[in-house]
């Protein structure tokens, strides 16, 4: 593949995004200055909000707020866990050349890579031994 491509996709997504985004202002204005639209969504707001209030208050009860905890822990668990592996396979592609292997309970598995252009002006690409983006604070 040559840059210069490379190069020009990179252009074009770009420019698109712009588009969307200039699209998206107008929409949204148009939401903004129709009366019925802002009526309902502050209705939509003030139900939100007591929905929010009573789902705290159910939260806060004794049992529900050690769960609640359990699941962001889990949540923090799972997310770390999978960073690992990400950088696991890719570890495992670059040593075997496949994008298959064999789970726990013998059954195999493919899996895919997910590359992400960094945003311009990006502070870092420093990673830790994980494979993980650090703040370079």
């Amino acid at each position: 593949m040559d840059l210069s491509v490379i190069k020009e996709r990179i252009s074009i997504i770009e420019k698109l995004e712009q588009d969307n985004k200039k699209s998206k202002e107008l929409l949204n204005s148009a939401l903004e200055n129709d009366k019925a639209y802002t009526q309902v969504a502050d209705e939509a707001k003030s139900a939100a909000r007591k929905k929010k209030e009573l789902r705290d208050a159910i939260y806060i009860q004794e049992g529900n707020a050690k769960l609640a905890e359990d699941i962001r822990e889990n949540l923090d668990e799972i997310k770390t866990l999978r960073e690992i592996l990400s950088v696991e396979l890719m570890s495992f592609y670059e040593k075997n050349k496949t994008d298959e292997i064999t789970d726990s309970d013998g059954e195999k598995r493919k899996f895919k890579f997910n590359v992400k252009l960094m945003p311009k002006g990006a502070k870092t690409d420093e990673r830790d031994d994980l494979g993980r983006f650090v703040d370079p604070k």
